[in-house]
């Protein structure tokens, strides 16, 4: 199991995509695709101030991630589902000139500097919940049209 969990956090870091779910006041479910940076722990990004995901986590910081993923070339060529992990996480805003945002998204923020855009822009931490499914993580690729092989729980320390 300690692949796996090794696996995951490889996964996290090495993609740059995901698919963040919120919820507005209502409970009414709202997802968006998000590019990212990862340590492995931790998902950075950032966002408009007023987007509605950021509205959204400003009173539910309580969300939902899924991170596709194709296996290697041969998943990239043959028509099936990605692989993917998905998890409950928590959000949290970061202030600007914190070292996280500084040393995990110093490229957005060089982008930044140019284009002016930051004073609309909030910056983002999601911190995993302990439990990570995993779908076609460990497994060879034509296991995929299994899932109970397919299907796995991973627990981040």
């Amino acid at each position: 199991m300690k692949d796996l969990v090794k696996e995951a956090r490889k996964i996290m870091k090495k993609n740059m995509w995901l698919v963040l779910s919120t919820s507005n006041e209502n409970g009414n479910p709202q997802s968006s695709v998000i590019v990212y940076e990862s340590d492995g722990h931790n998902i950075y990004f950032t966002t408009g101030k007023n987007t509605l995901k950021a509205r959204n986590m400003r009173k539910n910081n309580n969300v939902s991630i899924t991170i596709p993923f194709r296996m290697n070339l041969l998943h990239k060529l043959i028509p099936a589902p990605p692989a993917e992990l998905h998890f409950k996480a928590k959000a949290q805003f970061l202030e600007r000139d914190s070292e996280e945002v500084q040393t995990m998204l110093a490229r957005i923020l060089k982008y930044e500097e140019k284009s002016g855009v930051k004073s609309e822009t909030v910056y983002l931490k999601i911190t995993p919940g302990k439990k990570i499914a995993t779908y076609g993580v460990g497994i060879k690729l034509l296991h995929l049209r299994f899932p109970e092989k397919a299907r796995n729980v991973v627990t981040f320390d």
